[in-house]
């Protein structure tokens, strides 16, 4: 039979790619995390990995059973927590985008929370590492279509056309034509070579996709804000990163377009789950301050 301890060695190993890491995180030797492994397979009749030279690659088989037991394992981590009464035991990972966590995220902090530990990427990349048991909860600037989870709407956030402080439109505020033709002939600053962002601005004020090619494309908000500051070039930016700077007269919002472009941001985490104990006092939790801060959101709940 099984150990339930198997079962941690080998989501570890799943999740972390090596047996080393895997050890290091469980504080245990190598040798008895292969032990584990070894028992494991034995025990279901398969290999679980592809030993490579550095990196432990699953099998079908393996990719079938982390499936099958890692809600398991990481449910009953938890309650062994909640059960001891070590709120501080208990992990919650929690994924999002590094420019919102540190903006918006952090101020909802009181340090009540679980241990978390954060990863940062886009929004399809985290919810793929929710769906694989990854992650617990993800902050997403997307609703996907993507079945087994559950969104909660967060906060909803608003962008504005921004450039350095001595940039500006000569066309008349509602010219639409004459500043389509402007802002095409400035340089922009773009997250990707697709211009997020700039595209949605763009779509939703001219109904059509922006021409231009990005002068300077840097996968970081903060430090395209900081172009923008120094006169770079132009962008489409989360107000929230650049109000301050705009009072300050760091930087200008150069235009507004008749209907403020706007995203909602979601809470997301797995259907399977709604009924644990800590993702759902974490989700209420953040759901409430939140409000209290005045963030815009509805607390609707879709799937």
């Amino acid at each position: 039979m099984a150990d339930f301890e198997w079962y941690r060695s080998f989501v570890a190993i799943y999740r972390l790619g090596s047996v080393s890491a895997a050890a290091a995180a469980r504080n245990m030797t190598q040798p008895a995390l292969s032990q584990h492994l070894a028992a494991l397979e034995a025990e279901v009749g398969a290999p679980l990995f592809l030993r490579q030279p550095r990196k432990m690659v699953p099998t079908e088989r393996g990719v079938s059973l982390y499936n099958q037991v890692a809600p398991a394992v990481d449910r009953l981590e938890r309650t062994t927590s909640e059960l001891r009464g070590n709120s501080r035991e208990t992990r919650l990972r929690l994924g999002a985008p590094l420019e919102y966590f540190k903006e918006r995220l952090i101020p909802l902090f009181t340090g009540e929370e679980e241990r978390i530990v954060a990863s940062f990427g886009k929004t399809a990349e985290l919810l793929d590492w929710l769906e694989d048991h990854r992650l617990d909860v993800v902050v997403a600037t997307q609703h996907l279509a993507k079945s087994g989870l559950r969104f909660a709407r967060l906060d909803t956030e608003s962008f504005w056309l921004v450039g350095g402080p001595g940039e500006s439109l000569s066309a008349a505020h509602d010219d639409h034509e004459a500043i389509r033709a402007e802002l095409e002939a400035k340089p922009w600053l773009s997250y990707g070579e697709e211009l997020p962002i700039i595209r949605r601005f763009w779509m939703e004020s001219f109904g059509e996709r922006p021409p231009m090619t990005a002068r300077m494309v840097v996968p970081d908000l903060h430090a395209i804000a900081q172009l923008v500051e120094r006169g770079i070039g132009l962008s489409v930016l989360p107000s929230y990163l650049v109000t301050d700077k705009v009072k300050a007269g760091r930087m200008r919002r150069l235009w507004s377009p008749p209907r403020l472009v706007k995203n909602e941001i979601w809470l997301v985490y797995r259907t399977a789950d709604r009924n644990d104990a800590v993702i759902g006092r974490f989700v209420q939790r953040l759901m409430a301050r939140a409000g209290a801060a005045g963030y815009d959101s509805t607390n609707g709940v879709s799937t």
